[in-house]
């Protein structure tokens, strides 16, 4: 839903409001009830009938020490006008009543149900599809109504969005007339609030098609990817903290890279095994996802192997798989049992006269799930872990919050890997997030001490390269002046605050080729480049998205076909198809800068510059983008760098070489890997018109009487171009774009000329390699060695006036000759 023209400026007389990202509804349960005395009465003077506010007891991170204070449940955990649209002439609050309307009241109504069968002692407690369903949409309300999604898009220009899915929200903004990024929130907000869950799942398809595509992912992944449990401890005095950002918080690893120079963590991948959700003190809704072991699904083989495979491709794209493991792993909750299926000789089959159909009138059964203080304790440090960024904590009772504060500042820390890892820095803020927690819980009559890991961070030679990078890249040049490498870089999508990024993600692409490279050695080598050549495919698709980094997508793709061996080939299928939808979430401009880190690496020894940044074909793309759609561009930009390498490696390159000895034979087959290999037809190249014409050519081509023409034109009778270890469809493909160069000047009108030139140079000596010009002239048979057809003929491909240029052509004739004979 788009949004009005109109100024977010714009003047009302709409009153602000103090709006809650964690509502009164979740609030309450942690509140106590104090009388105030004085003007705030209501009623007689002797105090009766007074009003009586709800308080909180919350701890204030926000100043330089921490304080233990009293707040209100009316004005904690909340922004002034926090979902108010200033865009809008009137009703600028409409979004804040629905959210009250659509989903605080019918939630608050299911969990009020479930918090009052678990005070009042039961085991569990029923409730229906639309309830659980309703409850489902408001936790990924909560996560993504946060005050963190809120900095993500509160911009004033689009300009200023600098998240990984940049290019595809500003795409998605201009389609659907959205002025700035908040409108985007504001818009899957509502889209998510008006949506019907039908228990058939339809409503994945309409949210896919409402809201902006990569967050109605997110949302069908959160509700269908995960399931629900309650969990509460075991022991009386233990309880559960309610942090800022307690609502976006999973359990889970988390790789990256730290910044020598501010001690700053840079996430590169992070898997969600659980996701948390405290509804009082004594009760949490946790979320596991379907990564991890399922005892009632797992004794199902095609269950069993798929999650297994799952597992092993998500653990995968961390730094180090091994550790990349659920802390929660045990914790013990099992999926909600259901009115549709039943256990039978240990397995779950359905009930007599259920077909597998969801209906609205299936109930689901939740049992409180005690745990015991080493999961509440690990649960709490999970929210404590991450409490370093945010001002507010709360709590339910000063003993229940003292044991959480003691037990997470005492607990020995596990190494590299576990929490309260602090830099040597000593404005480390997760360092100064301890002190202030050791300061409150002393208040609280204790003497812990934190213990924690001091990293020690050294700068390395790669950021003394970044940091030659970002000079030359002019990142802080003088007003209205960029360098032409920054110029194009902007061209591409990119801006000053998304640089050093993309410089990051770029060459963790290039570790990750590497990586490939050492890992595969002693496989079969034609395996290794079917892989190799996956990765140059998945590299090439384009344009954006978040979430998913470079380094780890890749070596998801490389592994899984290893892994997967022996499962059904369908089910192979469906996997690579979702792997492959994940890489086509690629910025164009950080393709750019992996190319450049590609080609300097290889060829630095090279007469070709060897500068990160040195000029190249994938310049030239760049600054012809206008004419390219899109989806294409870092494709050819792929198709053009990796081929150039190829060229450089292989100096004695011709598109017909010339056989001279069964030892040379290898030549014509790596010829062929260059031409047709990389960049595909030059049908699909990516530009329009140059596509229409080919396409029409290749056409003609097929007809018989125009290959006759061409013969008569080019070639003595009796003989027509072909080439033995070429297919039907690779001699199509090369005669298309022999035809295509020569009509290429005047296909594109939009470029100057000195473009077109280092376009046709770039498309037609490097992304598809083609000759400019056939004339036949002398001819020696060289032979075919091991051919079981005709002679091999060799001529020249040269220039219009006769000039050779001194390029073989292979010329197949009709008639037989022997080898080494003469025309």
């Amino acid at each position: 839903m788009a949004s009005t023209s109109t100024a977010r400026t714009q003047h009302s007389a709409e009153p602000s409001q103090y709006q809650h990202f964690i509502p009164r509804l979740i609030l309450n349960n942690f509140s106590y009830k104090s009388s105030r005395n004085g003007g705030n009465r209501r009623g007689n003077r002797n105090g009766s009938n007074q009003r009586v506010d709800k308080l909180l007891h919350t701890i204030d991170l926000s100043g330089p020490k921490a304080k233990i204070v009293t707040t209100t449940v009316a004005r904690t955990l909340g922004k002034v006008d926090m979902y108010r649209d200033f865009a809008k002439a009137e009703n600028q609050q409409a979004l804040e009543k629905q959210l009250d309307h659509l989903l605080e009241s019918p939630a608050g109504s299911v969990i009020a149900n479930i918090r009052k069968r678990f005070e009042a002692g039961d085991k569990e407690v029923w409730i229906t599809r639309l309830e659980r369903d309703t409850l489902r949409k408001f936790l990924f309300i909560m996560k993504y109504r946060s005050s963190n999604m809120h900095k993500r898009f509160y911009h004033e220009s689009s300009e200023d969005y600098a998240d990984d899915d940049r290019e595809r929200l500003l795409e998605y903004m201009r389609e659907k007339g959205f002025e700035k990024p908040i409108d985007v929130w504001f818009g899957n907000i509502k889209a998510i609030l008006e949506l019907e869950m039908d228990p058939s799942g339809e409503w994945m398809e309409k949210i896919r098609k409402r809201a902006y595509p990569d967050d109605a992912e997110w949302f069908i992944h959160h509700t269908q990817g995960m399931y629900m449990a309650l969990c509460t401890p075991s022991e009386g005095g233990d309880e559960f903290l309610l942090t800022e950002n307690g609502y976006g918080i999973h359990e889970g690893p988390v790789s990256g890279q730290i910044d020598p120079s501010s001690g700053g963590f840079t996430a590169t991948s992070y898997t969600e095994y659980h996701v948390f959700a405290a509804i009082s003190p004594r009760l949490m809704i946790v979320l596991r996802s379907f990564l991890l072991p399922n005892p009632t699904e797992d004794h199902i083989q095609d269950v069993r192997e798929f999650r297994q495979t799952m597992y092993r491709l998500t653990t995968n794209t961390h730094n180090d798989p091994n550790k990349a493991n659920s802390i929660l792993a045990d914790l013990p909750i099992l999926k909600a049992r259901n009115s549709y299926t039943e256990f039978k000789d240990g397995k779950l089959v359905l009930r007599n006269g259920e077909d597998g159909t969801h209906r609205a009138n299936h109930r689901f059964c939740f049992r409180f799930f005690p745990i015991a203080k080493d999961h509440v304790d690990k649960i709490n440090g999970i929210m404590l872990e991450e409490s370093y960024v945010i001002s507010t904590i709360v709590f339910g009772s000063r003993a229940g919050a003292r044991k959480i504060i003691e037990s997470y500042l005492s607990a020995p820390v596990r190494g590299e890997s576990g929490f309260k890892i602090v830099s040597s820095r000593p404005d480390d803020r997760r360092l100064i997030f301890l002190r202030k927690l050791e300061h409150v819980v002393h208040q609280m009559g204790s003497n812990v001490v934190a213990v924690y890991h001091t990293r020690n961070i050294t700068p390395t030679k790669q950021e003394e390269v970044d940091e030659l990078i970002a000079r030359m890249m002019e990142l802080n040049p003088p007003p209205g002046e960029k360098s032409e490498h920054m110029q194009l870089y902007m061209r591409l999508g990119g801006s000053y605050a998304t640089v050093m990024k993309d410089l990051e993600q770029a060459r963790n692409m290039l570790n990750m080729r590497i990586k490939f490279d050492v890992w595969s050695q002693g496989l079969n080598e034609d395996f290794r480049e079917d892989i190799r050549e996956n990765i140059r495919r998945i590299f090439s698709q384009l344009p954006v998205r978040r979430v998913w980094y470079y380094r780890n997508m890749l070596n998801m793709r490389i592994k899984f076909d290893v892994w997967s061996q022996g499962l059904n080939e369908d089910f192979r299928e469906d996997i690579r198809e979702n792997i492959r939808r994940i890489f086509s979430q690629l910025p164009v401009r950080r393709v750019w800068y992996y190319l450049k880190h590609v080609r300097n690496m290889v060829l630095r020894d090279r007469s070709i510059e060897g500068s990160v940044i040195a000029d190249g074909p994938e310049d030239v793309v760049a600054k012809v983008s206008q004419v390219i759609r899109s989806k294409d561009v870092a494709r050819l930009m792929f198709a053009v760098v990796l081929n150039q390498i190829s060229l450089a490696n292989h100096a004695g390159f011709e598109i017909y070489p010339e056989i001279v000895s069964r030892d040379l034979l290898r030549s014509i087959y790596r010829s062929k890997e260059i031409i047709f290999s990389s960049a595909g037809s030059i049908c699909d190249c990516g530009i329009n018109e140059v596509e229409k014409k080919a396409r029409l050519l290749r056409d003609k081509l097929q007809s018989l009487s125009y290959a006759r023409t061409f013969v008569d034109l080019f070639l003595p009778e009796d003989a027509m171009i072909l080439h033995p270890f070429w297919s039907d469809e690779q001699h199509t493909e090369m005669h298309t774009r022999f035809h295509t160069r020569i009509v290429f000047p005047s296909l594109i009108t939009t470029l100057e000329d000195e473009e077109k030139v280092k376009l046709e140079e770039v498309l037609f000596d490097i992304a598809y390699p083609s000759v400019a010009y056939l004339s036949v002239s002398k001819y020696t048979i060289l032979g075919c060695i091991g051919m079981e057809t005709n002679a091999v003929m060799w001529g020249t491909i040269g220039s219009k006036d006769g000039v050779s240029s001194h390029r073989p052509a292979v010329v197949w004739l009709k008639d037989e000759v022997e080898v080494g004979g003469q025309v």
